[in-house]
C-alpha cells in the first residue's frame, strides 16, 4: 500500500462514524487513501463499486472497453435504457459518483488486456470481474511483480466465485474475551501475516490425490465446474454453450481432470455440468448482490488490514444456498 497522504476531515468522520466505531480510525484512514481498479462493468461490479464507494475509499477507477447492450439492463442498476450503445464505464460513472461525491471516480475505456505493466502501478488493489482465465493470470502476474493486491470474481447465474491473491498480507486479528467483572469484553489485538499464491500456482495443483475420497466429494461441485470451465476457455478462447459439441468437450475435460489427478469425484454429474453451462452467461441480481457484498467486504478487510481476508477461493452455489472457502494450492489438502 502507498503511504498515507490525506487525513480524514471532520465531515468525513461524522459521515463514517458508525464504521469508524466498528474498525477504527486508522483502518478508515487506510481505506481513505486507497486507490482501486475495478475491471468489467456488469451486475457484480455494480454491487462492488456501490459498497466500496459508500464505505469511503479514496478513489475507484472503472475500466471496460465494451458498450452497453440490452442484456446489461437486467442485473445492472447504474445504467438505463438511455445508455444503450454507450461505453459501459462512462455510462456507469455518474451513478457511482452520486453514491458518495467524496470518492474520486475515474473511467477508462481501453481493453485491460492491452494495458502496459506501468498502468497497474498506480493502484493499491486490482479487481477483475467477468474476466477470462488467461487475462486473470496475466494481470495477477503483474500484481505480484509490483506487490499489488489482486482479486478476481464472476457470477454464473445461480453460481459464482471470488479469488484473491494478496501475496504477503499483514493484518490485525482481534479477540474478545468475556471478563466477569466487566460489562464489556476485553479486546486483544495481535499482528498476523498470511501468504497467498498466484492464480497460476493455484491452478497448477496436481496433488488432489492426497485428499481422501470422502473429503473430495465434500468439495463444492461449483469449484470443480469452474476449473473445467476455465480449461475450456483457455483451449477454445470463448465460453461454452449447451450444444452437443461443447457439452461433449466439457465432459472430456472433466474426465481428464479427474483421471490425470487419479481421483474419483461423483458430484459433477452430466446433468449438473449441463446446468452449470446453461448458467454461464446469465446474471441474477440476488446472486450479484450476495457475491458483490462478500467481495466488497473482503476488499475492505484487505485495505483496512482488519481480520484475515479470503485465502484464496470462495465459491457460491445458489441451488444449495451455500458459500464455502477453499485454499487451493499445491501441498494443501484444501479441507
Amino acid at each position: 500500500m502507498e503511504s498515507q497522504t490525506l487525513q480524514i476531515t471532520e465531515d468525513e468522520a461524522a459521515l463514517y462514524d458508525r464504521q469508524i466505531r466498528l474498525w477504527g480510525l486508522e483502518a478508515q484512514q487506510r481505506m481513505r487513501n486507497s486507490s482501486i481498479l475495478i475491471s468489467g462493468i456488469r451486475g457484480l461490479s455494480n454491487e462492488v463499486c456501490k459498497n466500496l464507494v459508500l464505505a469511503g475509499v479514496g478513489s475507484v477507477t472503472i475500466i471496460d472497453h465494451n458498450n452497453v447492450t440490452e442484456e446489461d439492463l437486467g442485473a445492472q442498476f447504474l445504467i438505463t435504457e438511455q445508455d444503450l450503445g454507450k461505453n459501459r464505464a462512462l455510462a456507469s460513472a455518474n451513478g457511482v459518483r452520486h453514491l458518495n461525491p467524496r470518492v474520486v471516480v475515474k473511467t477508462d475505456t481501453d481493453d485491460i488486456r492491452e494495458k502496459s505493466e506501468e498502468f497497474f502501478v498506480n493502484y493499491d488493489l486490482i479487481c477483475l470481474t467477468d474476466s477470462d482465465p488467461d487475462t486473470m493470470i496475466h494481470v495477477d502476474r503483474i500484481c505480484r511483480k509490483y506487490n499489488k493486491k489482486f482479486y478476481a470474481a464472476c457470477t454464473y447465474g445461480f453460481f459464482g466465485y471470488i479469488f484473491s491473491d494478496l501475496n504477503h498480507h499483514d493484518y490485525i486479528q482481534e479477540k474478545k474475551t468475556v471478563v466477569p467483572s466487566k460489562e464489556e469484553p476485553e479486546i486483544t489485538r495481535s499482528k498476523k501475516s498470511e501468504e497467498f499464491v498466484s492464480l497460476e500456482t493455484a491452478l497448477s495443483k496436481n496433488d488432489w490425490d492426497q485428499v481422501s475420497v470422502k473429503r473430495l466429494n465434500k468439495i463444492s461441485r461449483v469449484l470443480w465446474n469452474i476449473l473445467i470451465l476455465w480449461k475450456f476457455q483457455q483451449e477454445e478462447k470463448r465460453v461454452p454453450t449447451t450444444n452437443e459439441n461443447d457439452i461433449t468437450k466439457l465432459k472430456s475435460l472433466r474426465d481428464s481432470l479427474f483421471t490425470s489427478n487419479n481421483i474419483n469425484v461423483t458430484t459433477v454429474t452430466d446433468e449438473f455440468l449441463w446446468t452449470f453451462t446453461l448458467n454461464v452467461t446469465a446474471e441474477l441480481s440476488p446472486v450479484c448482490a450476495i457475491i458483490g457484498g462478500i467481495l466488497a467486504q473482503d476488499i475492505l478487510n484487505t485495505l483496512s488490514q482488519k481480520e484475515l481476508p479470503i485465502n484464496n477461493f470462495f465459491v457460491y452455489d445458489g441451488f444449495e444456498g451455500s458459500g464455502l472457502i477453499y485454499q487451493v494450492q499445491p501441498g494443501k489438502k484444501i479441507l
